[in-house]
Order: C-alpha cells, then structure tokens, then sequence
C-alpha cells in the first residue's frame, strides 16, 4: 500500500490556521493520519484476531464498560445503530460477547465479553496501545499535554457545530445521497 505523505515543501507550509490547498485542511490531514496509521490496527485486528476494527471499538469499551446497552455503544463508538447492529451480531458469533435480555423487556439487552472476547481485549490493546505510542514519538510532556487539550477542545468544537449548523442539509444515503426536491 502506498503512503502519502503530508510534508510541506520548504515554501509551502500547512497552514491551519489559513488553509489555500486540500493538504492544509485539518480534517483531511487527521483523515490522512488516520488511513495511514488505522491501516496498521486493521492489520493487527483482522489479520492476527479476525475481528473488523468496528469490532474491536465494541470490544474496547465492552471491555471498560461491561454491561452496556447497544443503544449505548453505538453512541460512545460514534455509529449508527445498524452498524452497531452488525457488529455485535458478528461478535456474538464469533463467542467474543454475550447478550442478556433485560427483565421485564426481553427488547432491551445488555452486553459483556465473554472470556474468549476479554482474552482478545487483553492481547490486542497492548499492541495497539503501542502503535499509538509510537505516533507520539519525539513530543515532549508539554507537546502532548497541549495536544491532549486541543483533541479535547476540537471535539466540544465539532459537537457544538453539529448541534448548532442547521443551515448544512442533511444526507440521505438510502435515497442516493441527495434531498428529495
């Protein structure tokens, strides 16, 4: 797989702040972050456990969280519910969680690992834990705590511009993308 670099040329600085090409924009230079290094996740989880990477967001915070109702995951994991849905279908077949019906509403259930499902968590959090270190490679206390602030400070800022652009039209995928006239 190729790796697309986002180095500036000497008279060519990323501009955040200002952006005059596709390369300066924030999002895209997080999405290519993201191609570059999930690849690697994708890998480990598919390649060395048979799990997706959505999978594995399920087991993350199955793991952290056990107990936790779909509705509940698929909001912390940022996925529709279909999504989410398939996830866990393909967990509970693979033995890596359980489903539990809730008493007295067999519609509302609760999820937890399995022993199976924990000994995947256990073995494949370390590595990706180790992965991410390694992107932190070379920044200092001071750098990373700042980074840590502006992660923090840009999801408030992209919840809050969610929540607020209604001016944005809405997507609707099931009937091409495009409103309806």
């Amino acid at each position: 797989m190729p790796v697309f670099t986002l180095m500036p040329e000497p008279d060519d600085p990323l501009r955040l702040a200002d952006p005059e090409a596709a390369r300066h924009l924030l999002m895209y230079r997080l999405n290519r972050l993201l191609a570059v290094a999930g690849s690697l996740v994708v890998r480990l989880c598919e390649g060395g456990y048979g799990i997706t990477r959505r999978e594995w967001g399920l087991l993350m915070w199955l793991a952290e969280r056990p107990g936790m109702p779909p509705a509940e995951l698929a909001e912390r994991l940022g996925l529709d519910r279909a999504r989410t849905s398939r996830a866990i279908t393909s967990l509970l077949g693979k033995k890596l969680i359980t489903r539990e019906a809730m008493p007295g509403d067999r519609r509302q259930a609760v999820l937890s690992l399995t022993p199976a499902g924990q000994a995947v968590h256990d073995a494949l959090f370390p590595q990706i834990k180790a992965l991410n270190q390694a992107l932190l490679t070379g920044l200092d206390a001071r750098a990373l705590d700042t980074l840590d602030a502006s992660l923090v400070h840009m999801q408030r800022q992209a919840e809050a511009l969610v929540a607020t652009r209604t001016d944005v039209p809405r997507t609707y995928r099931l009937r091409g993308g495009r409103h309806p006239e």
